[in-house]
């Protein structure tokens, strides 16, 4: 039996037939929707667009889908979720392909091409999610498996970042320190990346309350059980204390940023201040560094430490910082204070950390501006430099180029927050929550292998990933009847990237 039923979308209406079946495999009713046209805003009549002739969008469904089977990652979803992998990898593809809200991914998939078509609609995707979210054992299934698959990497990237909300049954949402600064109750989410597979391997969640070093004990018996325990690493300066490194410095071997509030930081900034020297320079994806190695002291610990210079970067930050300084202080002699705590509340609304550069003296019966040398001079000094300490010695361009890597991770946490309302969880349940979260967990995946060779094949220099998939967009399929179909051509441009990342190019029939 089928009906028609209407979806509205902005400001148009479309409109769907659909036709109730029982699913014996998976022992449920389902449902097959088909799009017959748009409704016309004043007559009603549908709009059809019933044709002979249907252009369907390709290639970027046919580049993603050899993506996941080169990795392995298709098949072992296949293993693990028979029932339902096509409809998590499609899920994955369309928030690569596209970066918009789930609940789009059935207009997407409309006007799509892929091998299934499945069911995606906004309570379709709810129940997926809330029953992947309950089916821990098989997640956990999936994470050891995929693990033991990249077991040979040498070194892990380890961040972690908050996601606050509104929700009240949510479990793990606790009050505690939240890297975003707002007042609401968080989870914790960890990530572990592998190298030099350039992939995520395993991610865990922690109450909100529990701070970011005490999650790496945890973390140590995770890499242990998926016999990942000979690793390195990569943490964000936020790990950071002398207490924290003498505790990890029993357990793992780690490559930790020196906060610049550390005196052993300024202190090894001038003493080298002839860092830029064309001894000390090498060459990572194209720019120039230069790099003085050293050691650092840390309570009773020695450290491997490696001092960076990026002068494009240090002329950059010299140049905004100089020019808000010349900014400030026209400004203040051109309102010309006469008041003291006018002049305070002034710098205090316009400008965060005005003590630093500035005291404030009096002339005559105005009072202006007299800039601190010393605290000028010592900022310009850190700015381009990076620092790195670790315990165990990498060489310099392995560090740096490891240590950057942690903005695909940065990244990822980005995407996430921004998809998932702008930073604030309205996912009602746990269930839910965790199942999305896995679904995140495979996107990453994907985009992370695609990220991987753009970097190495340079593709990066022209392509953000989303341009790359809007140029694989432009392959289309197009259905003549029922029967016989065609693929589009295949532009040069589009079969040169296709090769670069070692998949043949569709054929035109």
């Amino acid at each position: 039996m089928s009906y028609i039923i209407e979806q509205k979308i902005g400001k148009h209406t479309y409109m769907y037939e659909v036709e109730s079946y029982w699913d014996k495999t998976k022992k449920q009713p389902r449902q097959n929707r088909k799009y017959i046209g748009k409704k016309h805003p004043k007559t009603g009549k549908i709009i059809s667009t019933n044709s002979r002739y249907t252009s369907l969008d390709y290639g970027t469904v046919y580049f993603l889908d050899k993506i996941t089977k080169k990795i392995g990652l298709e098949r072992l979803l296949k293993n693990i979720f028979p029932d339902i992998y096509s409809e998590l990898l499609a899920l994955a593809f369309f928030s690569i392909s596209e970066k918009r809200p789930l609940y789009l991914a059935n207009l997407w998939l409309e006007s799509t091409y892929y091998s299934t078509k499945e069911d995606l609609s906004s309570q379709r995707i709810s129940e997926l999610l809330k029953n992947l979210g309950k089916d821990y054992d098989a997640r956990l299934s999936f994470l050891k498996k995929w693990g033991k698959m990249y077991k040979n990497s040498s070194f892990i990237i380890f961040d972690i970042t908050s996601f606050s909300s509104y929700s009240k049954k949510l479990e793990l949402l606790e009050w505690g320190y939240n890297r975003d600064k707002e007042k609401l109750p968080q989870v914790n989410f960890g990530l572990i990346y592998g190298e030099p597979s350039s992939l995520p391997l395993f991610y865990s969640i922690y109450p909100g309350s529990i701070s970011d070093v005490s999650t790496l004990t945890n973390m140590v018996s995770y890499l242990e059980w998926l016999e990942l325990k000979d690793s390195l690493f990569i943490l964000d300066k936020g790990f950071y204390s002398s207490y924290n490194l003498e505790k990890m410095e029993k357990d793992m071997h780690f490559l930790i940023p020196l906060p610049y509030s550390v005196k052993a930081a300024i202190k090894l900034i001038k003493k080298h201040s002839s860092i830029g020297s064309h001894k000390n320079a090498f060459i990572l994806n194209g720019n120039v560094y230069y790099c003085a190695t050293d050691k650092i002291t840390v309570g009773e610990k020695s450290y491997h430490a490696y001092i960076y210079l990026d002068e494009k970067s240090r002329a950059e930050k010299r140049g905004v910082f100089l020019k808000k300084i010349f900014e400030l202080e026209k400004k203040v002699s051109d309102i010309s204070f006469k008041d003291r705590s006018k002049l305070e509340d002034y710098l205090k609304s316009s400008t965060y950390g005005w003590k630093n550069i500035f005291s404030i003296y009096k002339y005559g019966d105005k009072f202006g501006l007299k800039r601190n040398d010393e605290r000028i001079n010592s900022s310009l000094e850190k700015m381009g430099t990076t620092i790195l300490i670790s315990n165990k010695e990498i060489g310099k361009e392995n560090a740096l180029s490891l240590y950057r890597r942690k903005d695909g991770v940065e990244k990822f946490f980005d995407n996430m927050k921004n998809d998932i309302d702008k930073k604030r969880l309205e996912i009602g349940d746990k269930e839910t929550f965790l199942g999305r979260l896995f679904l995140d967990f495979i996107t990453l995946i994907v985009y992370s292998q695609i990220s991987k060779i753009a970097r190495q094949e340079n593709i990066v220099k022209d392509y953000t990933i989303q341009e790359l998939m809007y140029e694989f967009k432009k392959i289309k399929l197009i259905k003549l009847g029922e029967k016989k179909t065609i693929i589009t051509e295949v532009s040069k441009k589009q079969r040169e990237l296709l090769k670069k990342f070692n998949i043949d190019y569709p054929v035109k029939t």
